[in-house]
């Protein structure tokens, strides 16, 4: 995993978005951010109109890692292009 990640389940319609904060926590602590978002249209490969994001999580490394791993064994892909739009 790098420092930005993409994964959409293989039906298209959910996917996450895995990247680093940009800023550690006070105790220096680097941790990541999953976005969940989904399209009912079915995701695109590559930016995708009419996204609607669903929630964001922060993450330990390891924690995203696993996450990111146990999600490519089961039944998400990676995605090679960014899936929407980010600020």
């Amino acid at each position: 995993m790098q420092h930005e990640s993409w994964l959409v389940k293989k039906d298209r319609v959910w996917a996450m978005r895995f990247f680093q904060d940009k800023h550690s926590d006070e105790d220096g602590t680097t941790y990541m951010r999953v976005h969940y978002a989904s399209c009912r249209l079915g995701f695109l490969h590559g930016i995708t109109p009419h996204v609607d994001l669903h929630e964001s999580e922060k993450l330990t490394y390891e924690k995203a890692r696993d996450l990111w791993r146990s999600s490519v064994e089961t039944e998400w892909e990676v995605s090679e292009k960014p899936l929407w739009k980010t600020l």
